[in-house]
């Protein structure tokens, strides 16, 4: 009775307990079937799979926990980058293609690699040999054997369980049961020792960020003493050559980083955006004053225009009363509407003058003295005819 209630006492505890957060990292050859497999297990077809360029990240919820696959490139050019997820993984799945014997010497090389590095040793590892389905693959003693496992996991200090699979048969609750099987080993080992990895996980994240940080400081100090061996260089060529070398811009390392965070970035286009609206904005409002103070310039126009011929229409007697009001007038400020505005005439634009002027049409612009003089109406030619 008392075993029995303590199981239930631990399965409560256990059914209590927060889902436990596990990274792992996937690595291997290029075509060892990495992202088949992660996608098998993630539920998706695993057919016509193209290669993994860089890395691919999964999230999976696997019973308690709460699994993150890093399904990283296995190419020659990329497995340089895998050092850089070692210190946040809590686990290892190395695949390996059991039916490419030619390469299998470059397999054992690669995971002998993986596992001597210092911030693998110690960690589980899974060993999938995929592709057991394709005639030629070797079995699980042949792999064993020819990787040299044994002595590798021994070494390193590392847990170790490898499982002959194929990717290919099956996804979701079909997948293949050895891969299944092999990843439930594998979180029941970190959950035994969850508490002591989780420590070194975050002992290794912290290293890792201040190493970088410390690469950084090492490579802008490299840039800026190269930078200062170059202008010496320079100023010294100058000196000979004797010319004069002006100024450059800051140095590299005190330029701003180009790489924003994306808040920044769409904060500015904001305020940009903001301040492109109120120019418009003000537009608008110099458009409508413009054409207020144009309203008020017709209206007096007009005024001026109706007091002219107000004043032409006055009698004589009121003339030397409105004499003043004339005089006024005259002071007043010329106002010239728009439409009235002259553009003033640019000289290359103008028309050579002729040496000789037109001659003037008849009628126009003759002076007085050669016009001819009135002619006198005749008198009545009744008298004529009376003196006859």
């Amino acid at each position: 009775m008392f075993n029995l209630m303590a199981s239930c006492c631990n399965w409560l505890k256990r059914w209590r307990e927060p889902a436990r957060k596990v990274t792992l990292v996937m690595v291997g050859l290029d075509n060892a079937g990495k992202t088949a497999t992660v996608r098998g297990i993630q539920g998706e077809s695993p057919l016509d799979v193209a290669p993994t360029v860089g890395f691919s990240k999964v999230d999976l919820k696997q019973g308690k926990f709460e699994v993150t696959i890093f399904d990283l490139g296995g190419g020659k050019c990329i497995r340089s980058i895998w050092k850089n997820y070692y210190s946040d993984s809590y686990g290892v799945v190395f695949v390996v293609d059991s039916s490419d014997v030619q390469r299998i010497q470059e397999t054992r090389e690669t995971m002998a690699e993986v596992l001597r590095h210092p911030r693998i040793a110690g960690k589980p590892v899974l060993v999938l040999a995929n592709k057991q389905d394709r005639d030629g693959a070797l079995a699980e003693a042949d792999i064993i054997e020819t990787l040299s496992l044994e002595k590798l996991v021994n070494e390193n200090k590392c847990l170790c369980q490898i499982e002959p699979c194929s990717a290919v048969l099956g996804y979701g609750k079909k997948v293949d049961k050895s891969i299944k099987n092999g990843l439930n080993w594998l979180l029941s080992n970190i959950a035994k020792d969850y508490d002591a990895i989780s420590e070194r996980v975050q002992r290794d994240t912290a290293e890792q960020k201040a190493q970088e940080e410390q690469d950084k400081k090492e490579r802008a100090e490299r840039v800026r003493r190269i930078r200062e061996e170059r202008d010496r260089q320079e100023r010294e060529e100058a000196e000979r050559e004797g010319r004069t070398l002006k100024e450059e811009d800051l140095d590299d390392v005190d330029m701003p980083n180009p790489f924003q965070p994306i808040n920044n970035v769409v904060n500015e286009n904001e305020d940009r955006l903001n301040k492109e609206k109120e120019m418009q904005r003000q537009r608008e409002n110099g458009q409508q004053g413009s054409v207020q103070e144009q309203t008020v310039l017709q209206d007096e126009d007009e005024e001026e225009e109706e007091e002219d011929e107000e004043s032409e229409r006055q009698t004589p007697e009121s003339t030397e009363s409105g004499a003043v009001d004339q005089n006024k007038k005259k002071t007043r400020k010329l106002r010239l509407k728009r439409k009235h505005r002259v553009d003033p005439l640019r000289v290359e634009e103008a028309a050579p003058k002729s040496p000789t002027p037109p001659p003037l049409p008849v009628g126009w612009a003759t002076p007085k003295a050669s016009r001819l003089p009135k002619l006198e109406p005749l008198g009545d030619t009744r008298h004529s005819a009376r003196a006859v």
